[in-house]
């Protein structure tokens, strides 16, 4: 194996062991197998109520609005903006959370008749956040309140600069706050310092917060904003945040408003991904739907997708979408070119044996792919990585992390190098003069190892419960499915099994994956390994014994619908002495 193909296998951690009388007593409350209150358990879903309320979401379980610090003046204002017929500008940023939450503001108030208009800035030419060029255009336009969704926090400079042109701004937000907030009319944001409110919104959930409290306000009928919750699932679930309280209620029944959607924009986009009429998960939103929605705004011009999904007219719908699968299928391909470039750069600048940090750096890459790009590297090695493309003597950054590492803290040790940064825990975003690259790779991964053990690094692969596969029946399938939808800190339960028979004669299909039967007692199961084809050789023999961690789940084909073990690791069980 190459240096570039090394990987550390993943390190198989077991769920601790649960009390078993709290788990027999919870079983009998809520008539739920006992391998499904385990995980509920070991998730601290530890009483019959959070379980019943887990399982049974509804929008009356959403916080009062209200209770988001700034909301009441935020509503203030804009109710005032709304009755004096003021120009408005939703103000948003490029990624589908930005474009989602700019859609989401703009329907609500056209349909309020609110003079109100959307600003996307484009990433290759203005790159994120508010611009003093932006805000001279909502000037001349006489624009008198900007509304930013999904960006704002740290924008003082500009704030400040809009308050001087005669331009309110309210920013509704949901990343990390810097040291100083901006003087806006009103910051709503659940990190905001003081605030009390919890839990990690995306910039839709933000933005979805404030209509509810504007509806409430206007004493409109909210019943009327479940039909834009398709919008909050796609945001949310494409922002990555915890899939867990009000992101969870809002995905859950947005998902589900998803496939009834009345939107002829989001009707033809599953029409191209080849989702039309099927029952859509987080997953397929992350992998199918967000990707084409993306695709504009990773390769300029984001304002096609807020088109798309605010139009009524079918026509132009249908248009717009053969164009975002157009252009996802060209970011694809400058995904990849992308991606083996840096894995021959690293090659020359990487350490993996002592550096526990990627940086990378490039003339000409894709200031819109070199994210995706950057995620691909922290999969492939667990490594925080850090993708500059260079254009004109300046780099601009994108940056992913692994659990454990704060890249905005990391970045901060960094920040005499650096232009400007800001983002998550988990990704971020920077601007650097070329000459600064070097000493920034340097620092970034002095800090990288200052603050990282061996340990931290090794892939760990968390498994829920070690179980039976004959413990797999209907009842259990349909408790699992329950716990949908799938995402950060909610993820798909993952099970291990040991010693297990390989029925037959495992093969590889389609670029590297493994397709196999498993059988253990009375239960045999198809297995579907992805990225697992190298094993098809190892675990062949007859009487290959085989430890499987995996997640399971339903698989449709040809119209026949079957329980599927999905592989997340494999090993041969120690002591097995296959027969060849």
């Amino acid at each position: 194996m190459g240096w570039a193909e090394k990987q550390a296998p993943p390190k198989w951690v077991p769920a601790p062991e649960t009390d078993s009388e709290l788990v027999y007593r919870l079983a009998s409350e809520t008539e739920l197998p006992v391998n499904v209150i385990k995980i509920f358990v070991n998730r601290n879903i530890d009483n019959a109520a959070e379980i019943h309320q887990f399982l049974n979401p509804k929008l009356s379980d959403l916080k009062d609005p209200f209770e988001l610090s700034g909301m009441d003046k935020g509503i203030e204002r804009v109710t005032r903006a709304l009755f004096d017929n003021e120009k408005i500008v939703i103000y948003g940023d490029y990624d589908v959370d930005g474009i989602t939450a700019t859609a989401l503001l703009y329907m609500i108030f056209n349909k309020l008749g609110a003079q109100v208009d959307f600003y996307l800035p484009n990433r290759l030419i203005e790159g994120y956040g508010l611009s003093a060029e932006s805000i001279d255009e909502a000037k001349s336009k006489g624009v008198s309140l900007i509304i930013t969704v999904d960006t704002g926090i740290t924008a003082v400079e500009e704030v400040e600069y809009a308050r001087s042109q005669g331009i309110d701004v309210i920013v509704t937000d949901h990343h990390e706050p810097g040291e100083s907030l901006p003087e806006a009319t009103a910051i709503i944001n659940p990190k905001k310092p003081g605030c009390t409110y919890g839990g990690e919104l995306s910039g839709v959930g933000v933005a979805f917060k404030f209509t509810q409290a504007l509806y409430r306000a206007l004493n409109q009928d909210e019943r009327e904003l479940e039909e834009h919750l398709d919008l909050v699932a796609l945001g949310t679930a494409a922002d990555i945040v915890p899939l867990i309280g009000e992101n969870r209620i809002l995905t859950k029944f947005g998902i589900k408003q998803i496939a009834r959607t009345t939107k002829p924009g989001l009707k033809s986009l599953a029409f191209v991904s080849g989702l039309m009429g099927k029952d859509i998960s987080t997953g397929q939103v992350v992998f199918i739907l967000a990707p084409r929605i993306n695709a504009l705004g990773r390769l300029g011009d984001a304002g096609q997708a807020i088109r798309l999904l605010s139009t009524r007219d079918e026509r132009a719908a249908a248009k717009i979408a053969r164009k975002l699968d157009q252009e996802n299928k060209r970011r694809k391909e400058i995904d990849e070119t992308t991606l083996n470039e840096a894995l021959a750069q690293m090659e020359e600048v990487t350490d993996l044996d002592n550096d526990k940090a990627i940086v990378l750096a490039g003339d000409g890459w894709h200031q819109g792919v070199i994210g995706i790009v950057a995620s691909r590297l922290v999969e492939r090695y667990h490594l925080p990585t850090v993708m500059i493309s260079i254009t004109n003597g300046e780099g601009k950054g994108s940056a992913r992390s692994i659990p454990g590492f704060h890249l905005c803290e990391a970045l901060k040790e960094c920040e005499h190098l650096l232009m400007k940064y800001g983002g998550h825990k988990y990704a971020a975003g920077l601007s650097i003069k070329q000459e600064n690259i070097e000493a920034f790779r340097k620092k970034f991964i002095e800090v990288s190892n200052q603050f990282l053990s061996t340990e931290d690094i090794q892939p760990k692969l968390m498994i829920d419960l070690e179980i039976e596969l004959t413990d797999i029946d209907d009842a259990f399938m349909e408790a699992i499915e329950a716990f949908s939808p799938f995402g950060p800190q909610n993820m798909r339960p993952i099970f291990l099994t040991r010693n297990c028979e390989v029925v037959g004669q495992p093969y590889v299909v389609g670029r590297n994956h493994l397709k196999m039967k498993i059988r253990k007692g009375d239960a045999v199961f198809d297995v579907i390994g992805f990225g697992f084809g190298e094993m098809a050789k190892v675990i062949s023999a007859k009487g290959c014994l085989v430890d499987v961690v995996y997640v399971i789940e339903y698989n449709t084909y040809n119209n026949v619908t079957r329980k599927q073990i999905r592989l997340k690791d494999i090993k041969l069980t120690v002591g097995s002495v296959p027969t060849y």
